[in-house]
């Protein structure tokens, strides 16, 4: 049997034999049933939503997710882009051509399933890139504001991505490869085969196998080079769910899986100002909005103009980690975040979090991007409020964690 052929083979039984097992959800893609993390305890309670969208289980406990059958595209060709970050334009052919493999990865700045990728990413561009592999970011955004290209090119400054990075502000390669996840990889061999594609989190193990038999089977000799040794975090001890990800926009809460807001209010019409009133209700997997709002496509967006009192947002969560993706129209602004009626303590605080001369923790909104908000060392249920007295706050999301560190 051909050294390809027993390639394609690898990847299918890893694939088709484990896909069958678990599926690690993306950004983009969600769970419709209520379920607890798969492989952990039962018996939530009542009231306890699945994991969805961006709040996937940890990758390191749970199987790749891959192709359940060959996946061919005759033209491999990326197409539409608007630049290129940390490269020269690149030709998927030409690269095949001077007998290189390509890893594309769709990705997106505010994802956190993304972000929680690059560590791996970047190690495996380090080590394999003067072996023959060449990955490629393909940027495709989800909000409008993730097609600026000055705000991407912050984000690879931020995470410090050093591999090439394709502009792709209206997603026609998206489009052209089928794609619906956000991370989605694509291993391509010399022969211009998609040999393997993997959506979601985890599997780095797996895929990082295939690389290095690609490689082999392309010819280089990898009996010196180490694997690459990132350490991801663990899942919190105790963690039998997670909050799934809550949209602010009405684009989303109008799906059949959304009703992320709280209140009916939120649905009498869209794009209107409404003065909404908290008063206390909470129930898990939606939120609760206080003082005036607009419910954008988008974005639920604050509307306290020439007001002193604040609006507010809250809601109760399931996790060890809060991450929300904000936006401000009225220049640097700080949100007033409280974690069960108070101001959070250091040990609580995510790295975004500062506090005021008043003692306040608050969140600096500046740029457009994913803000990380909680980080605690145990997994519980809490309440959390951001509190602002600004005109133009924009909320696009949050998202959710149950690891040991990070977002």
């Amino acid at each position: 049997m051909n050294t390809r052929l027993t390639l394609r083979l690898i990847a299918l039984v890893i694939a088709a034999g484990l896909f069958s097992v678990a599926f690690v959800v993306a950004c983009g893609e969600s769970v419709n049933e209520e379920e607890s993390i798969p492989g952990t305890a039962t018996g939530t309670g009542g009231g306890v939503l699945p994991p969805t969208a961006t709040s996937t289980p940890p990758g390191n406990e749970f199987p790749i997710v891959g192709q359940p059958e060959p996946f061919f595209l005759e033209d491999l060709a990326l197409v539409g882009l608007d630049g290129w970050i940390n490269s020269e334009p690149l030709a998927i052919q030409e690269l095949l051509d001077s007998n290189q493999i390509v890893l594309l990865d769709f990705w997106t700045y505010t994802c956190v399933n993304c972000i929680r990728t690059f560590p791996y990413l970047s190690a495996w561009h380090e080590a394999y890139s003067k072996y023959g592999l060449t990955v490629i970011g393909v940027h495709s955004p989800e909000f409008d504001f993730e097609k600026i290209p000055e705000n991407v090119q912050k984000a690879v400054v931020r995470y410090n991505l050093k591999y090439p990075i394709a502009l792709d502000s209206e997603k026609q390669t998206w489009d052209k490869y089928g794609n619906r996840f956000w991370p989605s990889k694509y291993l391509i061999d010399g022969s211009g085969e998609v040999i393997f594609r993997h959506f979601g989190e985890g599997g780095y193990r797996e895929t990082e196998l295939l690389i290095r038999e690609t490689l082999e089977a392309e010819g280089r000799d990898l009996d010196d080079v180490a694997w690459s040794s990132v350490v991801g975090p663990a899942r919190s001890q105790g963690a039998f769910t997670v909050t799934r990800e809550l949209y602010g926009g009405y684009s989303d809460n109008y799906l059949s899986d959304g009703l992320y807001a709280g209140q009916d209010a939120y649905y009498v019409a869209p794009d209107s100002v409404v003065d909404y009133v908290d008063d206390g209700t909470r129930r898990h997997g939606q939120f609760f909005l206080d003082g005036q709002w607009i419910n954008e496509s988008t974005a639920v967006v604050s509307g306290n103009s020439g007001k002193s009192e604040y609006a507010s947002i809250a809601f109760d969560f399931f996790a060890n980690s809060v991450n929300a993706v904000i936006d401000s129209s009225s220049g640097v602004v700080d949100i007033v975040v409280e974690l069960d009626g108070r101001p959070l303590a250091i040990s609580e605080a995510g790295p975004d979090i500062e506090w005021d001369d008043n003692g306040d923790s608050v969140l600096e909104i500046g740029d457009a991007r994913l803000y990380q908000i909680i980080e605690l060392s145990e997994f519980g249920k809490h309440e959390l409020r951001l509190k602002t007295n600004s005109e133009g706050i924009a909320i696009y999301s949050f998202t959710f964690g149950v690891f040991e560190f990070g977002p």
